[in-house]
């Protein structure tokens, strides 16, 4: 498989929606098929207080679970690198073992620190594609406080991101200030 070209057309939607992917990718020592963190694409590291951090090794692994449209990375746009990364890996790690899709909602109260207000997050579909005859697509995650994620459990997600965009915080995960 031709990597570059896959990511290349995976993340059409996000360079046409959100901005031109950053040239560096974070990535660590430790990778993550040996329990280290996920490698992550970034748009406006560095340039920007949110930052858009999106998986760029989940899609391709035979041993990830599908979506109903095929296999996916996650996405999220947030203030807090260490945050979005720990998240987003912890998705990651949890995409090899259950089957995420729009609509789905997490509680991550046991992974973040007790005095964090963010306590869940809400997937939604960011976008989707055919390459080489495979379904893929790029899941969007927001952390949300205890509250939304129990409003979105009892009246789905699309009415708390319809109220996140009435109140300017679509699709933001705000961490600086609250969580300690």
């Amino acid at each position: 498989m031709d990597y570059k070209a896959f990511y290349a057309q995976l993340f059409r939607p996000v360079r046409e929606r959100i901005g031109p992917i950053d040239e560096m990718t974070i990535a660590a020592i430790v990778g993550f098929d040996c329990g280290g963190p996920v490698s992550l694409a970034t748009v406006g590291y560095g340039k920007e207080d949110f930052v858009s951090y999106i998986t760029c090794e989940l899609a391709v692994r035979e041993q990830q679970r599908p979506a109903a449209f095929g296999r996916y990375e996650f996405m999220m746009t947030c203030d807090d690198e260490e945050w979005a990364r720990k998240i987003l890996t912890t998705l990651g790690q949890m995409s090899l073992t259950s089957a995420f899709g729009h609509g789905h909602t997490i509680e991550i109260g046991a992974i973040v620190s007790p005095g964090c207000a963010l306590q869940g997050l809400v997937l939604e579909e960011f976008s989707r594609a055919t390459i080489d005859g495979g379904g893929y697509g790029i899941l969007r995650a927001i952390g949300v406080t205890r509250s939304q994620l129990e409003f979105a459990m009892e009246n789905g997600t699309e009415p708390l991101t319809e109220r996140l965009k009435l109140a300017g915080l679509y699709p933001l995960t705000i961490v600086r200030g609250k969580c300690d």
